[in-house]
């Protein structure tokens, strides 16, 4: 069984794109050889990705910095704390038989326990109910920093 689009939509997009850009494009992708190449290479320098480095240096550097925006650099460890607690108190107060909002089986487990995550952390974020403040004010200076070369050690 088969479909038959009313219209070409690659189609209608290149007419609807401006004509000269279009007609730009056409020829870069008609051309056989280096121009492809140079073209991806400007498009990936375009949008902050450095060619030169090797695949596996490129991905361990792009995991680094995908860790450090998702922790948030100086992020409180005492608010993820407060995040997970608040996540339990959410998660206990949702309804149980509630199929039509979240789903059936697991998957409806998965996606209440994610819906739970989320509104935890925003509302320790807002602030929270005073966990972290009482946490933070029984250990001010934060957790221990640990040394990378011996981990058993204090600093």
């Amino acid at each position: 069984m088969s479909i038959t689009p009313p219209s070409d939509i690659v189609l209608d997009v290149a007419r609807a794109a401006d004509p000269a850009r279009f007609q730009e494009a056409a020829a870069k992708l008609s051309q056989p050889g280096s121009a492809g190449a140079t073209a991806f290479a400007d498009a990936a320098r375009d949008v902050g990705l450095s060619t030169h480095m090797p695949l596996d240096a490129r991905g361990a550097l792009t995991g680094l910095q995908n860790q450090t925006a998702m922790s948030g650099a100086g992020s409180d460890p005492y608010k993820k704390f407060e995040g997970l607690v608040l996540q339990q108190f959410v998660e206990a107060m949702m309804p149980e038989k509630s199929e039509t909002v979240y789903g059936k089986g697991n998957a409806g487990g998965i996606w209440k326990s994610m819906l739970a995550e989320q509104i935890g952390t925003q509302i320790a974020k807002a602030g929270g109910i005073g966990i972290a403040k009482m946490l933070n004010a029984a250990h001010p200076a934060g957790p221990a920093p640990v040394d990378a070369a011996n981990p058993a050690a204090k600093v």
